[in-house]
This record gives structure tokens, sequence and C-alpha cells, in this order.
């Protein structure tokens, strides 16, 4: 009699077939590709909300400075403005006038990433914007009150600012009820020395109002003082300027401003910006980067009829204004002529800026057809200045 060995009967352990794995791989291939464009397709809307979020922030801060800027158009902290202390006023073509809408005055060269191939060498395109360039008296930031006055000296109590911020020929106020306001010849410290011979020629040329001899007056200690930069011009323009610390070949579209005294004699400023130029730059803040496009136009009926319409510059939208003020006034009276070199002041107008903004680089993401480009806004601002309208 045999033994017998019993052995207990199994299946043969399998697993999945070739067949099986290629069914499932092509199924998580399909799963992982739909995944895929769903996350693209979300990173790319995001990216393109986040793009437009920052177009229109730099585009509402340009406004924004913009706005505060062109609501002071007109202001003058004293009557009379053709005098020998600050030069007279032109209202000459091709001089420098006291409001001036230039409309393209000359194309700007902005090098960066090209579009079509952001990763290949940078491209030069080119813009046109307007500039907008004004007089006015600068407020300085200063607060302080009256000490004493012995005739050519003031001395002060200050509560804020410092007179480092003051230069020659700036004007102090005395705001009380007998009213002074004196042509500074030099500040330091508590001290303030005014110019008295520069005082009595403004004030014999209507700049100063006042009509007694200045530094006669009695002045109780206490009053409140006020700090004026007579006569200044602002400009505002776009320029193509090397803000990328890592590749200064890039030119960015900056809204930038420069301010610098009028010119005596009303010559037309030369304004640089770009360094290494022949002639030196007028000093110049960086409002807003990534700004290609600005706009300016004017209007005299609430925004009914614009001004800019049809002309090519300067002169031809000061024909526009002539045509619109001439019911305003006499006959054929013009916007600009050589008795009236305020006349901006005299008729109030709405301004009108329209200002494009665009995001940092072109991508992909940034459009909706597959290629690169550059998300742009433009907003547009409507500005009554506060100082026009009077006689």
């Amino acid at each position: 009699m045999s033994i017998r060995t019993f052995r207990r009967k199994t299946m043969a352990s399998r697993g999945f077939s070739l067949l099986e794995m290629l069914v499932a791989m092509l199924f998580i291939g399909i799963l992982s590709a739909g995944m895929l464009r769903v996350y693209s397709s979300n990173l790319a809307g995001f990216q393109r909300v986040n793009d437009s979020i920052s177009t229109q922030r730099q585009g509402r801060w340009a406004l924004t400075t913009l706005q505060d800027d062109v609501a002071s158009i007109g202001y003058f902290a004293f009557v009379g403005f053709n005098n020998p202390a600050w030069g007279s006023f032109s209202v000459t073509s091709g001089t420098q006038e006291p409001f001036m809408i230039l409309p393209s005055p000359a194309a700007l060269n902005i090098t960066g990433p090209d579009p079509s191939n952001p990763a290949g060498a940078l491209v030069t395109t080119q813009i046109s914007p307007d500039e907008l360039q004004y007089v006015s008296d600068l407020s300085l930031p200063i607060q302080a009150t009256l000490t004493s006055l012995n005739t050519t000296t003031l001395t002060l109590s200050m509560l804020s600012g410092t007179l480092t911020d003051v230069q020659a020929g700036d004007i102090v106020a005395i705001l009380d009820g007998n009213f002074e306001q004196f042509i500074i010849a030099s500040a330091a410290g508590t001290t303030v020395v005014a110019d008295l011979t520069a005082t009595v020629t403004a004030q014999n040329a209507g700049g100063i109002y006042q009509v007694i001899l200045p530094g006669t007056k009695t002045h109780v200690a206490g009053v409140p003082l006020a700090f004026y930069r007579p006569s200044v011009v602002t400009r505002y323009s776009i320029q193509p300027l090397a803000t990328d610390p890592a590749n200064a070949a890039i030119k960015v579209p900056c809204l930038v401003r420069q301010q610098t005294p009028y010119p005596v004699g009303g010559g037309l400023i030369t304004w640089v910006v770009a360094p290494g130029q022949a002639v030196p730059a007028i000093p110049f803040q960086i409002i807003a980067e990534n700004i290609d496009g600005l706009r300016i136009d004017l209007s005299f009926d609430s925004g009914t009829n614009w001004r800019r319409t049809a002309a090519a510059n300067w002169d031809g939208i000061v024909t526009n204004i002539s045509t619109a003020l001439a019911p305003l006034g006499a006959a054929g009276t013009p916007a600009r002529n050589a008795t009236n070199p305020l006349w901006f002041r005299t008729y109030p107008f709405l301004v009108r800026m329209d200002v494009t903004s665009r995001s940092p680089a072109p991508r992909t993401e940034s459009t909706t057809n597959g290629t690169a480009g550059y998300v742009r806004r433009t907003q547009t601002l409507m500005v009554t200045p506060r100082n026009l309208g009077y006689s």
C-alpha cells in the first residue's frame, strides 16, 4: 500500500493581461489629459484676471495723480501774472504757453519682448501719446505760524515741514486781516528773509496783492503762514525708461511728471528725460509704469462737443477752441491772444483724459487665441479744474 501525498488544488495566480493594461493606460491618459486641460484653462484664466487687475490698477493710479494735478490747473496764489519777477507768459505759437495740449508730439521707441516669440530677441515698437503742459503756483508742504516780523525778517514757529523746501523766489503769505505777501530771499531754520526790492517790483507790476509798502503792517503773533512756488510748469508725458533691473535693454513706457520754473521770455522748454542726452534732463517722477497711451481733449459744453476733432496739433485745437468760445464773448474773440495769456482761467471747460495701461509682459495666457500678447485697458477720467471760470 503506497502512501499518497494529498495536495490542495488551488487556482493558479494570474495578473492583468497586456490588453487590459493597454485599455487601463488609455483611460488614464484620457483622464489625465482632461484634467491637464482643465488645469491649463484655469491657470490661463487666473493669469488673464491677474493681468487685467494689474493693468486696471496701473491706469487707476495714473488717473488719480492726473486728477489731482489737473484739478489745480489755473491755481495762482496772487493777483497779477505778467510781472518782471517771473517773466511774461506768452501765447505766441512756438513759445511756452501757459496751457498746452500737444497731440502726439513725437514717436517713442518702446523695446521689449516680442509678443509672437516672448523668449526670443527684443523688438522695438513705436507709440505716439499726447503731452499736457500747464503753469500754476505750487503750494509747498509747510505749515507754520508767525512769531514776529521785523520789516525784512519773519521769525516762525514750525508746525510741519521744513524750510529746506523753500528757495529764493518763493512766496510767503501772512494770512490775517492785514494780509501781506513777500518774495523770499532766503530761508533757514525758523527764519525767512524777505526780498523787499523784488516784492515792491512785483507789487507795482500787479504781481502781489497788496497796496502799501510791504513790511509796514502790524501782525499778531500766531497767525498762519502759507508758502508758494510761483509760475511752475508741469509736464505730463509718456517716456520709455529702463526700469527692469535685470535687463537694461528693455524700455518700459512710463507716465512721468516733470516740473520746472516758467522761462523768462517764454521760450520753449527743452524737456529731456532719457539719461545720456546732450541736454541735462529736467528731474522727473515716474507716476506709473506700463502706460502706453495718453489722449487729452477739451469740451466747453459738458462733453457734447470735443475740440480735438480733426486737429493735428495744438494750433489746430486752438482754432477749434476759438470757435467754441466765440459765442461767449465779443464776435471773433480768440481763445489765445496776446492780451489774455491765461484765457483758460476765464472759461470753465471739461478735460477728458484717456489712459491706456498694459500688462508687464506678453503671454499666451493673457489672450484667448493662443498667441502671446499684452492685456490692455483704457480708462477715462473727466475733470473740470476748480480754478477755471474766473474773469
